[in-house]
């Protein structure tokens, strides 16, 4: 029961801290680095972003997030990052 704990904390912890990581490597990191952080942020950008908007929902708001929220949040998160790659801010 502790240890299913102590794993759920690290992997939530580790999952909000994801864009700071991600940041930090593509900023100071090596060439490989940069593109894997690269590729890492285009596919797990919108999972964090619904993550952290399900803990404000609930934490902050005291409410449940609904379903239709948590969608948009993806469809817009990767459209986002698709006229971030087109626009040239994103390169590989």
């Amino acid at each position: 029961m502790i240890r299913s704990l102590i794993n759920f904390v690290v992997l939530v912890g580790f999952t909000l801290t994801l864009p700071f990581f991600c940041g930090a490597a593509w900023l100071w990191g090596s060439t490989d680095e940069r593109l894997l952080m690269k590729i890492a942020f285009c596919i797990l950008a919108p999972f964090c972003a619904d993550l952290w908007c399900l803990i404000l929902s609930h934490l902050v708001f005291g409410r449940r997030s609904s379903y239709l929220v948590q969608f948009f949040i993806f469809v817009l998160g990767y459209a986002g990052i698709v006229l971030l790659i087109k626009s040239g801010a994103v390169r590989f």
